[in-house]
């Protein structure tokens, strides 16, 4: 059943939110309102609207190996997205000083060249041209 959400989801790709931690505290990559992943309760307000600009979607049609989705897919749903229609579907991807590790995959966020995820050494394939299997910033 259709619950008015669903084009938030991709079907053949997922949506990370792509966060920083720094001084004790989890804020979304371009926000200043903390988050606490644990915590069940509905993102609001600012913290919402962070956390949205702060998505990425990365599809399956982009020339991603199949490995990379499936390590996105088996991170968990913070407890604070599931709480949120906006967010369900959606998984987190921690940096801190702008790398990071999620689902046994590498992965590296600059404000100027986005988020880059990368498969561990020893699963890359040797027909890809470069380490990086998705380049993109949160604006695409």
């Amino acid at each position: 059943m259709a619950d008015g959400y669903d084009f938030l989801a991709f079907q053949d790709g997922i949506n990370v939110v792509v966060l920083r931690a720094a001084g004790g505290r989890t804020v979304p990559v371009d926000g200043r309102t903390p988050i606490d992943l644990d915590n069940a309760a509905e993102p609001v307000g600012e913290l919402l609207t962070e956390l949205l600009a702060a998505t990425v979607g990365i599809g399956g049609d982009e020339g991603i190996p199949p490995g990379v989705l499936e390590a996105l897919r088996g991170l968990p749903v913070p407890a604070a997205f599931r709480a949120s229609p906006w967010l369900s579907a959606s998984r987190a991807i921690v940096v801190r000083d702008g790398v990071g590790a999620a689902g046994g995959l590498s992965v590296r966020y600059s404000d100027g060249g986005g988020l880059q995820i990368d498969l561990p050494e020893t699963d890359r394939d040797a027909d890809f041209d470069s380490d990086s299997y998705f380049d993109g910033d949160e604006d695409g």
